[in-house]
């Protein structure tokens, strides 16, 4: 029995390539549209499995979370070390958890300048938790978390990179932060994986100083563990320790609460999975257009073989041999569309690998592997079942008599035919406008959103990060004192306007919130007290970045670390705290400190916003003079007056060097540059938009193109009775171009409701974009109109030319 269903299927296969081979040029057309169409969902696919699907590189790493403290400000916030060490003698209900935090470190060999180095300072349960091993030397003992944290850990890229794989560097002494540390191991290239710990090239223990063990209001400390028992034990474990927190010291965690994520889901934003599904959504009615595409083509075919076919049925072949060479046609292109989609998903994905390399430096990889693969196989039997029912439903409400008696004329299908050629096209316009919808309201938004007023100027502003090494820098006045050279060095240099030092830049938000009370009211109850994101600044931070100061004094010289607290708040804050009055002369403390220490508002700057489009920014923002706390670690800005950026990043590198020989400044470069490449993800998702609209427009022409030809050939004995009474050529073209802007005019209705729907549902994941515009969403109706009617006119020219004497005659 087996072998004769196997010797069946050859033989349908055979004779589908013997009819395939016929029609080479419909064979090309259709491979290139499955390709086109396959392709962009797998590529789209392979973008999502690189992100969610592909494991991570750790031994059973579905048990692996990460723990996240949540405010109103952030779902994915860090804690205090405080917290951490309340957690950790708790942490076997849970399973194992570790703690790790980000940090610059200088790095440098004996006798050679130092550089900037991507560090983690992990616990000593960190590289257990995740069940690592390094490849060589060891891991950190507790005695060196404990204190004694003069030794570091290597990873993969940072030994063959800095160190030439040097197979005998354990025990190797070099300078890290400005101190003498040992290098104890090296860890494997696998755990470098992008979506995780990526780039980061020294692993330092986390030793807390005495003073952050107790600190519950400084948030630095992020936490990942490894669960024991199910993900609801889990949960409801972390939930529980939040809300104990909250209630055992509500100074700092009142409002607050605790959750875990999966660590393969945290690799994403939290919009993540929702952006991913729309894009393979959208990606799919690339394919549902290039299906309907094959489905005419294939049944304009079958109608030119009606006669075949009522032959092969009159001699006795049944229904079930007449459709599974159609079937075989249908499996023989398909499979041959999705060989050449591979080469197109490899194509977009090597793409997007040297631009995300380019971006994150190293690491960033999307390959096509056999989730992908399956993928592709998958879409195949869906493509090949999807455009093969239409020519099997013909061939299967074929009768065989009216067939034959009607010889040639047989095969050009009756109304019933053509009404479903034609919704199958209403259906690719519908589907080719919710996908021109989609790419042109994001990207749209992304240009407005590139454009925008954001309460900065990135042009003319050179940017960098600098972090000075505790051992050397010892206390306040030694921080403050170094700043303070530092920005005198840099104003200096020649073609510089203005220099400052803050702890972080503007262009990405501003990312740590602190709760305030005002004096002269009530004091709220905790967690209900108002929250400003907040900066310490220099003098001349608001000249260097460009914010406006709208009202009051900027910081100066006189607000020094032993001065009176003085604060700048934005306008959000102004008008939320102050409404109706100035604010100028009142007084803010900080609400989660060990006792109220009073500053006066001293002026009002302008709102900013970060340049991420799916980030919740907090609306209030306060600025500290950078002298009342200073920060080891700081950024610098460097506003140029007459010369180019990049023109000053020597000059700016080599005046700090003058300062510290050890002090390194990692990212030096144009802001525009900075901006630019963290912009870089929301490109890649107009850009794969945009690729998917212009393909399934492409698609939807071509479609209505071959319909309306079809669909003219089959009606020119109609045009030449019609021209042989009387009608003009023009009558002629009117009534083709008619008919396929009716058909447009059908997908573009259906389209538009469509297309309302994505700009929601591009709403909700990027809240900060504009996706609502009916200027956008005419533009793209008007541009489908115009390339149906251009799809429609050489039919209608070919109509209209018509010789009705001829055609009378053939007839």
């Amino acid at each position: 029995m087996l072998i004769e269903k196997t010797a069946a299927l050859l033989i349908d296969l055979r004779l589908a390539i013997r009819s395939l081979a016929r029609t080479p040029g419909f064979v090309l057309i259709a491979v290139i549209t499955l390709a086109l169409g396959i392709g962009a969902n797998t590529a789209s696919f392979s973008v999502l499995n690189e992100v969610f699907l592909r494991p991570l590189p750790y031994p059973e790493s579905g048990r692996i979370d990460r723990i996240y403290r949540v405010t109103h400000e952030s779902s994915r916030g860090a804690l205090s070390p405080a917290d951490y060490l309340e957690l950790k003698p708790e942490a076997k209900s849970y399973g194992e958890i570790a703690a790790y935090a980000f940090t610059d470190m200088s790095l440098a060999a004996p006798g050679e300048p130092a550089d900037m180095a991507r560090g983690l300072r992990i616990s000593a349960e960190f590289l257990d938790t995740l069940q690592v091993k390094p490849e060589l030397g060891r891991n950190f003992r507790p005695d060196e978390v404990q204190g004694d944290h003069r030794v570091v850990i290597l990873s993969h890229r940072a030994w063959k990179n800095r160190f030439a794989g040097d197979a005998g560097i354990i025990g190797r002494v070099v300078r890290v932060d400005a101190e003498p540390c040992e290098i104890v191991g090296v860890l494997p290239e696998s755990i470098e994986d992008w979506r995780h710990l990526g780039a980061f090239e020294l692993y330092r223990p986390l030793a807390f100083a005495e003073g952050e063990r107790a600190d519950r209001s400084a948030t630095w400390v992020r936490l990942i563990g490894r669960r024991n028992g199910t993900r609801a034990e889990a949960d409801g474990f972390i939930a529980a320790f939040g809300r104990r927190l909250a209630t055992e010291f509500p100074a700092a965690n009142a409002g607050s609460t605790w959750r875990t994520l999966p660590n393969d889901v945290a690799v994403a934003p939290d919009q993540g999975p929702v952006m991913f599904g729309m894009l393979i959504g959208l990606s799919i009615l690339v394919l549902l257009i290039a299906c309907s595409n094959l489905a005419n083509l294939l049944l304009a075919r079958t109608m030119a073989r009606a006669r075949e076919f009522a032959v092969r049925s009159a001699l006795g072949a049944s229904r079930g041999r007449l459709l599974h060479p159609l079937f075989a046609e249908s499996l023989l292109l398909a499979f041959a569309g999705g060989l050449l989609a591979i080469l197109v998903t490899m194509w977009t994905d090597d793409w997007m690998t040297r631009m995300g390399q380019s971006t994150y430096a190293a690491g960033y990889f999307i390959a096509v592997d056999w989730r992908v693969l399956g993928w592709t196989f998958g879409a195949c039997l869906f493509t090949a079942i999807a455009f093969g029912v239409a020519p099997a439903l013909f061939a299967l409400r074929l009768d065989p008599n009216t067939t034959l008696k009607s010889g040639g004329r047989g095969a050009t299908g009756d109304r019933g035919h053509r009404r479903f050629r034609g919704v199958l096209i209403v259906g690719q316009f519908a589907l080719a406008l919710v996908l021109l919808a989609g790419a042109a309201l994001f990207v749209r938004g992304i240009q407005e959103a590139n454009s925008r007023n954001y309460g900065w100027d990135a042009d003319h502003l050179v940017t960098g990060t600098t972090l000075l090494p505790a051992a050397t820098y010892k206390g306040e006045r030694e921080i403050t004192e170094f700043q303070r050279l530092a920005i005198e060095r840099l104003e200096a240099i020649p073609g510089v306007a203005s220099a400052s030092v803050s702890y972080t830049m503007p262009f990405f938000g501003l990312a740590e919130t602190r709760k305030f009370v005002v004096a002269g009211r009530d004091t709220p109850e905790p967690g209900r007290e108002p929250v400003a994101a907040i900066n310490g600044v220099s003098p001349h931070y608001f000249d260097a970045v460009g914010t406006r100061l709208i009202e009051g004094r900027a910081f100066d010289g006189r607000d020094a670390l032993d001065a009176p607290k003085v604060f700048v708040i934005n306008e959000s804050m102004a008008r939320g705290l102050f409404p109706g009055e100035s604010p100028i002369g009142r007084r803010l403390a900080r609400a989660d400190g060990k006792k109220l220490e009073w500053g006066e508002i001293v002026g009002i700057a302008s709102d900013i916003q970060s340049i991420f489009p799916d980030q919740n920014p907090t609306p209030w923002q306060l600025y500290q003079p950078m002298a009342q706390e200073p920060r080891p670690g700081h950024q610098i800005a460097v506003r140029a007056g007459g010369a180019a950026p990049s023109a000053l990043v020597a000059g700016i590198r080599a005046a700090m060097a003058t300062l510290d020989g050890d002090l390194p400044v990692r990212d030096l470069q144009p802001a525009a540059t900075t901006v630019e490449k963290a912009r870089y993800s929301w490109q890649v998702v107009g850009s794969m938009l945009s690729f998917l609209a212009v393909i399934g427009l492409a698609l939807a022409s071509v479609g209505m193109y071959g319909v309306i030809s079809r669909t003219m050939a089959q009606r020119r004995v109609e045009f030449g009775i019609r021209l042989a009474l009387g009608a003009l050529a023009s009558d002629i073209t009117r009534l083709v171009l008619a008919s396929g802007a009716k058909l447009a005019l059908a997908g573009a209705a259906l389209g538009l409701v469509g297309a309302f729907g994505v700009s929601r549902l591009l709403a909700s994941i990027f809240p900060g974009l504009a996706t609502s515009r009916v200027p956008v969403l005419g533009g793209v109706t008007l541009l489908l109109m115009g390339i149906a009617l251009l799809a429609s006119y050489t039919p209608a020219r070919s109509a209209s030319r018509i010789d009705p004497v001829e055609t009378l005659r053939a007839e």
